[in-house]
């Protein structure tokens, strides 16, 4: 089987997470997922001060972007400040490729003025020239509801960017989020001029094993130790400590299997700790990994992971999942002192989070970790 040369994928910010949820997250990854679309969810709050949250969820969300898919971003309220910062934030860092974003679509938008922007660095808010540069099809709702003000950044918005269109519709009443998906989806076939999110990729089966269960098929641990093994190579660990860790302590083995093969798994421990996730290498591109992050999360919801700062990928999985890296020393030290019962050495900290090295079981070095942690209150499919 050979992967797409452009997987197509969805990144979903709904604003800041202390607004109310209006079921739109739910509704697009179980479309996503229906119709062959990798779904991305960030988390776009942190703890903290202003300045540092709209920050780390910038950072958060340029780390997402790839040039090698098809993205599609839809956003609403402050996500639109976090996607357009994001997206400008990148196009400094590669300042002669394209952008990486096939198409918008930008509901009841809040942004900053557009100016000189927040004092955020490279994570700056984009200017109006920087907007006027974007050519990337772009839908900007205005909610005929609104009464916050939106509408005059939605026009503010659409009169400095030129492959904008700009509408006036009924989006965030109860019960509308099967229309707004619709209503994204047929302007993303519009933009592309193709169907948006037809089937690709293979058809999954997915479920999970508890331990108890896991000791009665050695063949699936076995397997699934293989492809952990594999996924990460020379930082794994040795096969029998995977095959241990998954039937001799309480925790879940969240599959994929195609054609009764298995093709992907994640390991999480039952106090939480998301393990080792992969997928054997025929089958990745598909988005199997955050699938399966999202069935763990809704059978064990208190969820964080410890992901590698020279692992892109890995970090990308956490993020697209709605994981959040932490800032501060002293909550990664309470999480890893109860959980690992491990020390750890600090590195420093920027935009994503606390950055730090501990020992592994054997005494290895680690590398340098960021631990991101996943908030049950923030919806994500």
């Amino acid at each position: 089987m050979k992967n797409p040369t452009h997987a197509s994928e969805l990144m979903y910010l709904r604003g800041d997470p202390t607004e109310s949820a209006t079921g739109e997250a739910d509704v697009f990854a179980k479309a996503c997922e229906a119709n062959g679309v990798t779904f991305l969810c960030p988390d776009p709050g942190t703890p903290g001060p202003r300045p540092r949250s709209l920050l780390a969820a910038t950072a958060a969300v340029t780390t997402l972007f790839d040039e090698r898919a098809d993205t599609y971003v839809f956003a609403r309220s402050t996500g639109v400040r976090v996607v357009l910062g994001a997206l400008a934030a990148w196009l400094r860092q590669h300042p002669n490729r394209p952008a990486p974003v096939a198409a918008m679509v930008l509901l009841a938008p809040v942004t900053a003025s557009l100016g000189a922007g927040a004092a955020l660095g490279r994570f700056a808010a984009p200017s109006a020239d920087e907007l006027s540069a974007l050519r990337v099809p772009t839908l900007l709702v205005a909610d005929a509801d609104d009464r916050t003000g939106a509408r005059d950044t939605a026009e503010a918005l659409h009169a400095v960017m030129p492959a904008s269109v700009l509408v006036e519709e009924h989006v965030t009443r109860p019960g509308r989020a099967h229309a707004v998906w619709e209503r994204a989806t047929a302007f993303f076939s519009d933009a592309s001029g193709t169907e948006f999110g037809r089937l690709r990729g293979p058809q999954l089966e997915v479920g999970c094993h508890e331990a108890r269960e896991l000791r009665l098929l050695p063949d699936v641990t076995t397997e699934a130790a293989d492809i952990l093994v594999s996924a990460y190579g020379r930082l794994s660990h040795p096969r029998d400590t995977h095959v241990r860790r998954m039937v001799d302590h309480p925790g879940l083995l969240v599959w994929a299997r195609s054609g009764g093969r298995l093709v992907g798994c994640s390991h999480i421990r039952a106090d939480g700790k998301w393990g080792a996730c992969g997928t054997v290498p025929e089958y990745r591109g598909y988005g199997i990994g955050l699938r399966l992050a999202r069935l763990g999360l809704r059978r064990l919801p208190a969820q964080f992971v410890e992901v590698g700062r020279n692992t892109p990928h890995g970090l990308r999985l956490v993020l697209g999942c709605g994981f959040r890296p932490l800032h501060e020393e002293s909550a990664v030290r309470d999480i890893l002192r109860s959980a690992v019962r491990r020390e750890i050495e600090p590195l420093g900290v920027d935009a994503l989070g606390f950055v730090y090295r501990r020992k592994r079981e054997g005494g290895r070095d680690t590398g340098p970790l960021r631990l991101c942690l996943h908030h049950p209150r923030l919806s994500c499919g």
